[in-house]
């Protein structure tokens, strides 16, 4: 157990690593991009309850070291999102990869809005932030649309590379 969150949590930094360094490239175009969905999504799909509780938690704490949020903000959203996404996974092709995207997606889009809506206070013309708002979240979508797949392979290859078989897990043989 304690090895499969190490290694979720190691994917979950590099692609909060590359989505930071993609922001920063981005930041003259006023520009700014939010992948927390893609963060949460393949444990909340794939993985054990407890497994993905505590990816969803630390990764939301990682994000959280690094921004300008009261502690434990992330972690409590993605914790949130991941119970959200693993009551309703029993019913979907969790397995398949086109169904994680959507998902992806969808866990994103409601990331960004609750997000947004509970920091715009911080602007000093809150109206005034909803167009930029909608072109950032366009522009996180597209993100996520296209690191989804790539990002998905990242982790079934870690955790493969890790000695933990996701089959052996999904059907209960472990």
């Amino acid at each position: 157990m304690t090895r499969t969150i190490a290694i979720i949590l190691i994917c979950g930094a590099i692609l909060w690593i590359c989505v930071s360094q993609l922001n920063h490239y981005l930041a003259p175009a006023h520009l700014s991009l939010f992948a927390g969905g893609l963060l949460v999504t393949f444990p909340s799909l794939r993985l054990d309850f407890r497994i993905g509780w505590w990816s969803a938690l630390l990764i939301g704490l990682l994000i959280d070291s690094s921004t300008s949020v009261a502690f434990g903000f992330h972690g409590l959203l993605f914790v949130a999102t991941h119970i959200g996404v693993f009551k309703l996974r029993g019913r979907f092709p969790r397995e398949e990869t086109s169904f994680g995207i959507f998902i992806a997606l969808a866990a994103n889009l409601a990331l960004f809005v609750v997000i947004s809506a509970s920091l715009i206070h911080r602007s000093p013309t809150p109206f005034g932030m909803v167009p930029r708002l909608l072109v950032d979240l366009f522009a996180s979508e597209l993100a996520v649309l296209l690191l989804a797949g790539w990002f998905f392979a990242l982790q079934e290859r870690a955790l493969e590379l890790g000695g933990i078989s996701l089959r052996r897990e999904q059907r209960g043989l472990r």
